[in-house]
């Protein structure tokens, strides 16, 4: 006798179609049926800031505050008004340093809100110990010096800046070798470097932020000089991810222009200081030398950065 293990077949469930089955079952790749659709992944959208249009910007925002701060300096009494167009060379130099102190202020606080307003990411600047290295400042100097004698020939095709326009005395030391560099690296090298470096890499970043340096001195020779000695500053900062030697360097390069003026050199130029010949082209071909060996440190050193930045972003 054979024993009946269900007595009841009605109770237990009927297998479903292999059709049925066949259609809930998800697609490769796919999702089961009637379930809700997931997008797929975008990649992130690349940001937007800075562009062209931000660098105007940040450019209007600095001139602006240049107006500012001199109104500013003469309503705080820095000059009196009767005085203006008649200051004697100390009253120049401390209301350079009292407009300029105002106008830096401004133009940095301007930047930051704009660069927020316009969802700017990224450091506003770095700062390390570690970057005060005795030999990269030494060599920083040797090249900042070479560099203006290289540049020699086409400065003197422009005009030159009147020194009258810095006055002397105590308040200008204060402006051209505290002020300048301290806000001048912050702006250039901090905001608008670290911005560029966000979007374009650090090759763009070092060549547009130097442009954005020089162009800010406004005067056609201190423009031309202000782009290559940015370009050593920026160098120096994205070596060492550190503002300290840059405006320790920017420092020493407005001091030295100001001991020349003091000391009455009608020229910044070494063909005007030095008049034997001879001896100034054997410094010209030494310059030309050191510059040509440290701009090709200079470009291998930043493309070799910015291929490593840029596998890490791909990473």
């Amino acid at each position: 006798m054979t024993e009946n293990r269900n007595p009841n077949p009605a109770a237990e469930p009927a297998p479903q179609p292999q059709e049925r089955r066949d259609a809930q079952a998800p697609a490769p790749g796919g999702t089961p049926e009637g379930a809700p659709e997931t997008a797929a992944p975008q990649p992130p959208k690349r940001h937007s800031f800075p562009n062209a249009g931000d660098l105007l910007a940040m450019l209007g925002i600095f001139l602006v505050a240049q107006v500012v701060g001199g109104f500013a300096a003469l309503l705080c009494g820095a000059v009196p008004f009767s005085r203006v167009g008649a200051m004697t060379p100390a009253e120049t130099g401390k209301l350079l340093a009292v407009s300029g102190a105002v106008a830096y202020v401004l133009t940095f606080c301007g930047i930051v809100g704009y660069r927020r307003m316009r969802g700017g990411r990224g450091r506003i600047a770095r700062f390390s110990v570690r970057g005060l290295d005795p030999v990269l400042l030494l060599w920083g100097l040797v090249f900042l010096l070479a560099a203006g004698v290289v540049l020699e020939p086409l400065l003197a095709l422009l005009p030159a800046p009147s020194m009258q326009n810095y006055g002397t005395g105590l308040w200008t030391i204060v402006a051209v070798v505290l002020f300048a560099p301290v806000f001048e690296e912050l702006i250039c090298r901090g905001l608008v470097l670290e911005s560029l470096r966000t979007r374009y890499g650090v090759v763009a970043a070092w060549l547009l932020s130097s442009l954005f340096f020089g162009v800010i001195h406004l005067q056609p020779q201190l423009v031309v000089n202000a782009f290559f000695v940015g370009l050593i500053l920026a160098y120096i900062y994205i070596r060492t991810d550190s503002l300290w030697p840059a405006m320790i360097l920017h420092a020493v390069n407005n001091g030295v222009a100001y001991l020349m003026m003091t000391l009455g050199c009608g020229s910044f130029l070494l063909s005007d200081l030095v008049p034997d010949r001879t001896v100034y082209t054997i410094l010209y071909v030494v310059s030309a030398a050191v510059c040509a060996a440290s701009g090709v440190m200079v470009w291998r050193t930043l493309r070799e950065l910015g291929r490593r930045e840029k596998k890490r972003d791909e990473a």
